[in-house]
């Protein structure tokens, strides 16, 4: 099942994501990022950064909310985390229950379970180090990565799922529901080794869009009494460590963010670390800080201090009991890794542009720490030899000295004093300085027109292109100018386009019209003076005829 979904018309490919992602379990290919789900431990970093909306996590509401409709019994597990978004529990209870939930508790039941369990394994003292269980993307990491450390997990389920079973067993019909500020414990609820114990999870961040803030919510509402409220300190850092005694035998530290964790799980598989209990949780800041409360960041620490506000820190939990439910078993997952050859890597490093050492920047900008694992990433079908900005960069001014240096057009950069900067060879060519270097000259050396100071004086936008025509005797040419402002720079760019053959052919091709038309206009006139000619004549000719037959016939009627 796949919790976190791509959605690939919304992505910029910004490559966020990639860079963020701790097991690189994100991969980009072919323009697109995809997710490697057996890599991926669901500690939420690409939804958390993604600006574009191109992450959606999977959504079991509407579920819940057709089970409410049908009037099961629904029972819902709350993170204490939810003081983040909800400072009052009872407050929050009132209005789930008024949208048909049969009860709603806090995990902090199933929490003061796990620190008695907890306490169990210090005393017996059986374990190199004891690692808390209660972040399942943690869990995931150490079967996934550190798959010999194992051993070091307490063999402990987490809050949620102990909660769970709880409930199941009060209420065997009930549906639990787990309200998470956590993308990993939605895969932890479908995993088989926990599917008795809870059936939907929902995130704070929809249930608090569905309540929206038309009920009241007042902080100084106190929540309902449970046993050992201390356990509510466990979304805080070192929350866990605060709810146990003090023991001889372990000494205690807690560990946020995948980094560090990477480096304490190095620390204990080089043996640096023994004897200790280790508190872990995904997120710096721990659950308060979750993936799904990203939205409340701003309300961190005010649910800490409403979480403490909430308990009796003297409270601590000292009993050391678990029960057979509470025990799982944690396993090295075999995530196949092929291994490469020396002269694979460098072929791949050598396509990236990195042909010798001194190239291999180990910027990170790809996403990776190395360019070596980046190549390793390429090899894997992960990543894109191509996607390399210090080759982009090296392979786009390749490109752009190439165009510069072959185009017919000619280019000069001019600084805002209209001193020369550069010039290319086809300018040089168009004016004719093979002999002279003007780089440093006036443009005014070269091309006396006004135009360029009218332009500078009114200085252009990086966004705007001014043109005009001009020719030059000197040369005995005509040039279109263009001219436009470096962005972000007080430089400016002319090219010029060499219209001097075109100009000379439309003027000839003037001329060449002109003359025609007075050809053309000269036969007209001949032709009509012809006519006219011809008219003239054929009068004259039609009236002597007139007078003789008039004459005849006066003679034919006086024979008769």
């Amino acid at each position: 099942m796949k919790f976190i979904k791509l959605r690939e018309a919304n992505c910029r490919n910004c490559l966020r994501c990639i860079r963020v992602c701790p097991t690189k379990a994100m991969t980009y290919m072919n323009h697109q990022p995809t997710i490697v789900d057996n890599e991926c431990i669901l500690c939420g970093h690409c939804y958390v950064v993604c600006p574009h909306s191109a992450k959606k996590v999977v959504s079991e509401l509407n579920l819940v909310r057709s089970w409410l409709d049908d009037k099961k019994q629904v029972i819902l597990s709350v993170a204490p985390s939810f003081a983040t978004v909800w400072p009052s529990f009872t407050k929050l209870k009132e209005r789930l229950v008024a949208e048909g939930f049969y009860d709603v508790e806090e995990t902090a039941i199933g929490a003061s379970l796990v620190t008695q369990s907890y306490n169990k394994l210090v005393q017996e003292h059986q374990m190199k180090n004891i690692i808390t269980t209660c972040c399942p993307a943690v869990v995931s990491l150490v079967e996934k990565e550190f798959g010999d450390l194992v051993d070091n997990l307490a063999p402990i389920v987490s809050p949620l799922i102990a909660h769970g079973r709880d409930i199941k067993k009060r209420y065997p019909d009930a549906k639990v529901v787990f309200l998470s500020p956590c993308i990993a414990k939605m895969k932890e609820i479908h995993d088989p080794r926990f599917n008795d114990a809870v059936d939907a999870c929902i995130s704070m961040e929809e249930v608090y869009k569905w309540l929206g803030n038309e009920f009241a919510q007042d902080a100084s509402v106190k929540w309902d009494d449970i046993d050992h409220n201390i356990a509510r300190l466990y979304p805080t850092p070192s929350g866990i460590i605060k709810t146990m005694p003090h023991s001889e035998y372990y000494k205690r530290i807690n560990v946020e963010g995948i980094d560090r964790i990477r480096q304490c799980l190095d620390a204990i598989r080089n043996g640096t670390l023994e004897g200790f209990f280790i508190e872990m949780s995904a997120c710096a800041g721990s659950c308060v800080n979750g993936p799904f409360l990203e939205h409340f960041k701003h309300n961190e620490w005010l649910g800490q201090s409403i979480i403490r506000d909430s308990v009796d820190t003297s409270d601590v939990i000292t009993e050391s009991k678990a029960s057979d439910d509470m025990y799982t078993k944690w396993e090295k997952e075999d995530i196949y890794r092929p291994s490469y050859t020396e002269q694979q890597i460098q072929d791949v490093l050598n396509l990236m542009g990195k042909n010798v050492k001194s190239k291999e920047h180990n910027c990170g900008a790809c996403g990776y720490d190395t360019c070596r694992e980046k190549a390793i990433a390429v090899l894997n079908g992960k990543s894109d030899y191509k996607l390399c900005l210090p080759y982009a960069l090296e392979h786009s001014q390749s490109i752009s000295n190439v165009v510069i240096k072959n185009t017919p057009n000619g280019i000069i950069v001019i600084d805002k004093d209209n001193l020369i900067k550069e010039i290319n060879p086809a300018a040089m060519y168009m004016l004719h300085l093979d002999s002279i270097n003007p780089v440093g000259m006036p443009i005014e050396s070269i091309l006396n027109k006004p135009e360029f100071a009218k332009i500078i004086a009114n200085p252009i936008t990086a966004d705007e292109t001014q043109y005009f025509r001009a020719y030059y005797d000197e040369y005995g040419k005509t040039f279109d100018h263009a001219i436009m402002k470096l962005n972000d720079e007080d430089f400016y760019v002319v090219i010029l386009m060499d219209l001097t053959v075109q100009v000379t052919k439309e003027k000839v091709m003037k001329d060449m019209r002109n003359s025609t038309i007075e050809i053309t206009q000269s036969i007209i006139d001949e032709q009509m003076r012809t006519v006219q000619e011809i008219a003239s004549l054929l009068g004259e000719t039609t009236a002597r005829s007139k007078v003789a037959l008039t004459k005849l016939k006066k003679a034919m009627e006086n024979e008769e």
